[in-house]
């Protein structure tokens, strides 16, 4: 599968004006690459998977034991995770956006990825605008 991946920076969105990018035929070894404006990224292709990276700074990991019934696909799977982490976290659980490890098992021990809502979706957003619709994170 190919790939665009798209380094977000850790400032706010259109602060910068300049998104680190690398492109991958195969999904595994890095083709060209540089540093553009979201309006000056590669064009992405039909079939190209938009890949956008969270920097590290701007990441809170959390170890959760998910209660029974609740896995990854759960209506409920939001609301367990506020009421699971709201006691660690030094923001508003309302704030955030939660990602749950690939894989979690139900009932079990998962590793949970939180950021600034806010931040992100203004990234998302001027990708979008751009024509770089964000398939992962």
């Amino acid at each position: 599968m190919s790939l665009l991946i798209i380094a977000l920076p850790p400032g706010p969105a259109g602060a910068t004006g300049s998104y680190a990018w690398v492109t991958s035929v195969d999904g595994h070894t890095p083709g060209a690459h540089g540093d553009a404006a979201a309006a000056l990224l590669p064009a992405a292709r039909r079939g190209v998977e938009v890949v956008a990276c969270v920097p590290a700074t701007h990441l809170s990991w959390h170890q959760v034991t998910l209660p029974r019934g609740v896995g990854p696909r759960s209506p409920r799977l939001r609301a367990a995770l506020v009421g699971l982490l709201e006691e660690r976290l030094l923001d508003d659980p309302e704030r955030l956006h939660f990602a749950l490890q690939p894989g979690a098992p139900v009932d079990g021990r998962s590793w949970v990825v939180g950021c600034q809502r806010d931040w992100l979706d203004a990234h998302l957003r001027t990708l979008a605008g751009a024509g770089h619709s964000v398939a992962r994170l």
